[in-house]
């Protein structure tokens, strides 16, 4: 299968338009419950900047807000950078559909250019073993997005409820996809809403916000072409109908790819 026939590159194909901006299509195969996976979006945005003629560097923030539900057909985004430096670029983008006055969606990016200097990884890959040792978990939601993902947990059912949101698995496309970086702002909206591990049930949710901080430059990603990452993920709080969502992801030879955080909408199973 080439890149262009992956599922994934075809849910985030886009075609220039002459003025400047980018139209695309939302895919049935990464459809959620009423709209599309919300990592796919995140991943489009990106994606759009990354084809930009006027693009700098690579991608070092980005942070995407769900307005509203984005219906099945044809979308446009818009991108304006809004600020060039020598080293940093900003960025403001939205996806607009036809009859709907105001965007859907809004975000923000940062582009950079890395220099060299000197470095140094806090956050390091847990010891644990590789993904052929875990097998891939079956989600009890019928939702499609989920079967273009190999998720595997390495410590215990993720709807078991319990006291801890804490998660760790490994994620991988499917079919199997090199990691770039609109797989890894996909793969920071995989992990399984924080409520469903509490409560040990699905129940009404919905992103509002997510924001990612991407660790690798798109050169050292190349070199690595990895196939599977690692992710930890927890909450911190739930509180007034929301809560958050953290998470972090590695490469299978500990790199640091990203570093995320979304504010999540709830409705209380238990009212």
């Amino acid at each position: 299968m080439t890149a262009a026939e992956h599922p994934f590159d075809l849910a985030i194909a886009l075609a220039a338009e002459e003025s400047g901006q980018f139209s695309g299509h939302t895919s049935e195969r990464y459809w959620n419950a009423i709209s599309p996976f919300g990592g796919t979006t995140a991943a489009v945005l990106l994606q759009a900047i990354l084809l930009h003629p006027r693009r700098l560097g690579d991608p070092l923030a980005l942070t995407v807000n769900f307005a509203g539900p984005i219906r099945a057909g044809g979308f446009s985004i818009r991108l304006v950078a809004a600020r060039t430096g020598r080293s940093t670029q900003h960025w403001q983008m939205e996806i607009r559909q036809p009859g709907e006055p105001e965007p859907l969606v809004t975000g923000t990016a940062v582009f950079a250019v890395r220099r060299p200097g000197w470095t140094d990884t806090e956050t390091r890959l847990p010891e644990t073993p590789g993904p052929e040792k875990f097998s891939r978990y079956i989600s009890p939601a019928n939702v499609p997005f989920l079967a273009r993902y190999d998720i595997r947990y390495v410590d215990y059912d993720p709807f078991a409820g319990g006291a801890d949101s804490s998660t760790q698995c490994w994620i991988a496309d499917v079919p199997p996809r090199k990691i770039d970086f609109p797989a890894i702002a996909a793969y920071c909206d995989t992990f399984i809403p924080r409520l469903f591990v509490r409560k040990g049930k699905m129940a009404p949710i919905s992103t509002v916000t997510l924001s990612i901080n991407f660790h690798i430059d798109g050169a050292a990603l190349e070199r690595r072409q990895p196939l599977h990452a690692f992710g930890q993920s927890k909450a911190n709080a739930f509180n007034g109908g929301y809560y958050d969502q953290e998470a972090r992801l590695w490469s299978a030879d500990g790199a640091l790819l990203a570093t995320t955080h979304q504010m999540v909408w709830f409705k209380d199973a238990d009212m």
